[in-house]
């Protein structure tokens, strides 16, 4: 049999680790980055008492409010690839020991991340962009460059966007894609563990 099922089930409880870890991170931080935020900003104008312009507070709890839509969806982002992540881990076990439950789960698993991708880039480029961006302009002074900066800012947004969905398709759709392609292969079967009753009827030949 090939090795190509515990090659990936490793790969995968490595991806699926990292991942992981990462969005588990930004979804338990979220609520505390906040309240992090506004103390430093408090720090900051405590410091800065004879200061001129804008009040620093003021500004940063204006930027968190603003922030506060993207909330939800970034929570929905964070918690959908913790969910997929754990997925993997343990597909990538069973794979890594030739389970043959795992092809099945491994090409499911790589069909519905692939269909989640699309909504991660969604949510990205149609709200989290632009409302990151309108916060920018808000805090730019009144008619400071005018036409020129709005045109400049447009052209910020259209880059972050085409950013945004290479970023995301180049470092989280090509491993479904190798997993689908590899396990999806009729032969990929022989490579994975058989049943009892299959083992028996061989060794009964």
């Amino acid at each position: 049999m090939r090795k190509t099922p515990v090659t990936l089930g490793v790969l995968s409880i490595i991806f699926g680790a990292i991942i992981g870890a990462m969005s588990l991170f930004n979804l338990l931080t979220q609520q505390v980055a906040k309240k992090w935020s506004v103390d430093l900003l408090k720090g900051m104008s405590a410091l800065n008492t004879h200061r001129a312009g804008p009040d620093p507070v003021a500004m940063g709890e204006k930027m968190i409010a603003a922030m506060e839509p993207i909330r939800p969806w970034a929570y929905s982002i964070s918690g959908g690839f913790t969910l997929f992540s754990i997925a993997l881990v343990a597909i990538g076990i069973g794979l890594s020991q030739r389970r043959a439950w795992a092809r099945q789960a491994s090409l499911l698993w790589s069909a519905l991340g692939l269909c989640f991708l699309p909504f991660v880039i969604y949510v990205q480029i149609a709200i989290i962009l632009p409302i990151s961006m309108a916060l920018v302009r808000d805090f730019l002074p009144s008619g400071a460059g005018g036409a020129f900066a709005d045109t400049m800012l447009d052209g910020m947004l259209g880059m972050q966007k085409g950013m945004a969905i290479i970023g995301t398709l180049v470092f989280y759709a090509p491993f479904p894609v190798i997993l689908l392609f590899l396990m999806g292969r009729s032969s990929a079967k022989l490579d994975l563990n058989m049943d009892s009753s299959a083992k028996l009827g061989l060794h009964a030949e």
